[in-house]
């Protein structure tokens, strides 16, 4: 799993307090980094609404809306927006799905950071190329009571095995509540709709436990952005 770290500037609570009047001042607020390559009109339309834009660097492209220089409010409705943005983004380019909240000061630091993290960058565009997160909890269904818990987490154990062999990488999740397992597998695009049947299969074959796939994500839990404004760099 990448992890990426140290990037130049983002909005802190910190740059909030030296702006006088941060709402009058422009920011970029991250949504994910892409290949900046293939047709014009395939990048074109990753811009899905007005605001959005690529700022490109050395064959990498930073998709980003404009919105106040400011630590971003936490509404539901913007969150949605940015996870929206980037599962459009997703059906169209393999991304880097940033975390939200993420806002530059201006283009020039989203070029420094892009440069500054080519390399880390790089390397997860070609990890997650052309691939799709899925998730899957599994629970009891309450139809066999004579099986045993240690009997249900060894059955979901032998399902995980079996759904990673389908996979190119997988890891679980903390299971919550009554879950045996959660886990967390990234699919081939081609291959993603003969995972779900696949998975299909295993439920029925097994009413003793209860099946949620959800899915195609993009692949949130297979990266990790981590942002530093540039002056703690090193501290």
């Amino acid at each position: 799993m990448g992890k990426l770290e140290q990037p130049v500037t983002a909005a802190s609570e910190a740059d909030a307090a030296e702006q006088t009047d941060a709402t009058e001042q422009q920011g970029l607020l991250l949504h994910g980094i892409v290949r900046a390559r293939g047709s014009e009109r395939a990048l074109a339309k990753l811009k899905g609404t007005p605001g959005d834009e690529l700022v490109e660097h050395r064959g990498l492209a930073a998709l980003v809306h404009a919105v106040p220089y400011r630590l971003p409010d936490w509404n539901k409705e913007f969150i949605q927006q940015h996870s929206a943005t980037i599962e459009r983004a997703m059906r169209r380019a393999t991304i880097v799905p940033a975390p939200y909240g993420i806002v530059f000061r201006s283009r020039e630091h989203v070029v420094d950071f892009l440069e500054d993290q080519h390399v880390a960058l790089d390397e997860a565009l070609s990890f997650l190329d052309g691939a799709f997160e899925m998730r899957l909890h599994i629970q009891p269904s309450g139809r066999r009571p004579d099986v045993s818990e240690g009997e249900l987490a060894d059955q979901a154990a032998s399902f995980y095995t079996s759904l990673r062999r389908r996979s190119r990488a997988a890891f679980t999740l903390p299971p919550a509540g009554r879950r045996v397992l959660s886990a967390a597998f990234l699919v081939n695009r081609a291959d993603w709709v003969a995972f779900v049947e696949y998975a299909d299969e295993l439920d029925a074959d097994h009413p003793e436990f209860q099946f949620d796939l959800t899915g195609p994500w993009p692949p949130y839990d297979f990266v990790r952005v981590a942002f530093f404004p540039r002056e703690k760099v090193g501290d």
